[in-house]
């Protein structure tokens, strides 16, 4: 988190770094959402620091609600991920409201397909899997990210020789 905010002030979005309105952070793999909550931990200190005012806590859960994105497709990691971050913006004093409806932006959905407009979507059989697949492509069709969070691959030669071989590049 502390990274990416300082790349942002010195590139891209000024004294704000995350904190700017107009960032937009996805981290497309987040499991149980550590990197999630790094950011919104930047963001919480960005906010205080610029006054702390009675503010604050409304722009903060604004942020978790408009413009810090996850998608996991396991749905464990998934439930933990909003654990995790509902426990935060608790403990920062920007508490999500359950009668209101309002959640954190992460999403049971794969970071690898829906990017491209169906034409005619599955149905599914539950209707909040259909809702949630629907969020979902929304933020991967309309959302400007301008932040993609994740982790490298722990043996990036691993990795490299594994999607060689998914090409077909490799010697017999």
């Amino acid at each position: 988190g502390a990274r990416v905010d300082a790349e942002l002030r010195h590139t891209l979005a000024g004294p704000d770094g995350l904190a700017a309105p107009n960032v937009y952070v996805l981290d497309p793999c987040c499991g149980t959402g550590a990197y999630l909550v790094e950011v919104l931990r930047k963001i919480a200190e960005t906010l205080r620091d610029k006054g702390g005012d009675a503010l604050a806590g409304h722009d903060l859960k604004r942020a978790a609600m408009e413009r810090v994105f996850g998608f996991e497709i396991l749905p464990a990691p998934f439930v933990v991920a909003h654990l995790q971050l509902g426990l935060l913006l608790q403990s920062l004093g920007a508490p999500l409201s359950e009668s209101r409806q309002e959640r954190a932006r992460v999403f049971l959905t794969n970071a690898l397909t829906g990017w491209e407009p169906v034409k005619h979507p599955k149905q599914l059989v539950f209707r909040e899997m259909e809702e949630e697949r629907e969020a979902a492509d929304r933020v991967k069709h309309d959302t400007p990210i301008l932040v993609i969070l994740g982790n490298p691959p722990y043996n990036s030669f691993a990795g490299i020789a594994n999607m060689d071989e998914e090409r077909g590049l490799t010697e017999a």
